[in-house]
């Protein structure tokens, strides 16, 4: 017990039950003898002084020095907007930085580098480029603060005869990046290592590892996915059910494809084709471990328990089988859905369907439909589309809107719920008329300035234009970044 602890325990018991008789530190053992034995007050007093002003020299060894860099150093041209870009408001533009020094093979500048890795403790979508620019010196701090140790799992190289121990024994964040370096460098080894402590993770870490299989996802993945519909937790079995619905031909699309055709029948008539359905009464065991929830817990979308199961088996089917099995395409079939009292149920899985297989004819089908009747995932089914798809289909619905104030309001919504994109030049110009309209009549937002600035073509800087000065200076920024490292 420390000599501050004794007196502390005296004082709270008495002098009478605990008299301290503490090993007082060399430099304050001299006063300490000046005071009798009673005065404990005069001796706390002393000490918290002591602990506040003095201190014992102590020895430290230096520290082992970072191996040499091995990336090239960055120029002063390249570091010009690092300040800016380091801060909250420049985040947005970070990446593209770290993104542009990868390729490069840039090192980010040691003096800031500190600051970089508490952005990437803090952002986890910014850890992967991060590894890629931090270097030697990234890798010695990383070693000394464990608020950083994730920056190893960026780091350790995917040929290391120890890779194997690594993923063993590393942190959780360091293994999660390494995983997904994996499933981007080499899946099939990822799948193995995930096999390998699959029976040992919580049900949280094995979906969190499981998410990162949609990169690079193929039939050799068909196998371990399926056995992962037996997974006692149904958060994995849901996100089991995710990927294995993506995966053109698996099993589990077969199934339920199958069960599909035996509850929805085209009736062919003279003139027009309908869609028949006869209701799922009960969840078999096969059908919940294809993600069927048999006691369809989720009603907030109104939806019934039997609209439920009839949604989620369209959901897990191949949009190319449906239109082939039901000889209708995109358009037809969804036409002949809005007939049937089984509409939102028919529509919404389609929609899920649709954003998991990334199908453009059914996406843009389905964004067509009118959604204030129907509560489908408009966004989602946005973000699913190929760039040129997005932008053609954003500026047709824009142009239903008359007024010019109407037509920049549907755009920040989008802008807004959607995953961003670097528009096309014909796309920014587009936008940018809008938002110059609005100017002229002093109904400008400033949201659009914002995502012309950041998203719209910043080539459009070098042509003689009457484009806002705000969002010409921040173009001229990114085209002075894109150009440092060219």
């Amino acid at each position: 017990m420390s000599a501050w602890q004794q007196l502390q325990v005296a004082a709270l018991l008495g002098t009478q039950k605990n008299s301290p008789s503490p090993q007082w530190p060399t430099e304050l053992a001299p006063l300490m003898s000046q005071f009798s034995e009673n005065s404990l007050l005069n001796q706390l007093a002393a000490l918290s002084a002591y602990q506040r002003c003095a201190f014992s020299a102590i020895t430290m060894a230096n520290p082992t020095p970072s191996s040499p860099e091995s990336l090239a150093a960055s120029t002063r041209q390249q570091q010009k907007w690092l300040s800016y870009l380091l801060s909250y408001d420049g985040l947005d533009y970070l990446l593209d930085w770290l993104n542009l020094a990868s390729k490069k093979q840039v090192a980010f500048p040691a003096a800031q580098l500190p600051e970089l890795l508490d952005i990437g403790y803090k952002h986890k979508k910014l850890r992967l480029a991060i590894c890629q620019v931090s270097g030697q010196r990234g890798a010695w701090l990383a070693e000394r603060n464990t608020d950083w140790q994730w920056l190893q799992g960026g780091q350790i190289s995917l040929e290391n005869e120890q890779l194997s121990d690594y993923w063993h024994t590393a942190s959780a964040a360091s293994r999660e990046l390494l995983f997904e370096r994996l499933r981007l460098a080499n899946p099939a080894q990822a799948r193995d290592f995930l096999q390998q402590v699959w029976r040992e993770e919580a049900a949280t870490t094995r979906k969190l590892l499981l998410e990162k299989f949609s990169a690079n996802l193929s039939v050799e993945d068909h196998d371990f996915l399926e056995s992962c519909l037996d997974d006692r937790s149904r958060v994995v079995n849901e996100q089991t059910v995710e990927l294995l619905a993506r995966l053109q031909g698996s099993l589990l699309q077969q199934r339920l494809q199958h069960t599909l055709s035996q509850h929805l029948t085209l009736k062919k008539g003279l003139i027009h084709k309908s869609l028949q359905i006869e209701a799922i009464e009960q969840v078999t065991d096969v059908l919940e471990r294809d993600g069927l929830n048999p006691k369809a817990a989720d009603i907030k979308n109104g939806l019934g328990e039997k609209a439920q199961w009839l949604r989620d088996v369209i959901a897990g089917v191949s949009l190319d089988w449906l239109s082939h099995h039901y000889e209708l395409q995109a358009e037809a079939f969804i036409h002949a859905a809005l007939k049937t009292d089984w509409a939102e149920a028919l529509l919404t899985g389609l929609s899920t369907a649709a954003i998991r297989q990334k199908h453009n004819v059914w996406l843009k089908a389905l964004l067509d439909v009118d959604s204030k009747k129907l509560a489908l995932p408009r966004f989602r089914l946005f973000d699913a589309l190929s760039i040129a798809d997005k932008e053609s289909w954003l500026l047709a619905h824009a142009a239903q809107s008359k007024k010019e104030l109407e037509r920049g309001s549907v755009f920040i919504q989008f802008f807004y719920q959607s995953q961003p994109w670097l528009w096309t030049h014909y796309f920014t110009i587009a936008v940018m008329d809008v938002y110059q309209q609005q100017l002229k009549l002093q109904q400008s937002n400033n949201q659009l300035g914002h995502y012309l600035a950041r998203y719209g073509d910043a080539q459009l800087a070098q042509k003689a234009n009457q484009y806002p000065t705000q969002i010409i200076n921040t173009w001229l920024m990114r085209m002075e970044i894109e150009q440092a490292f060219s």
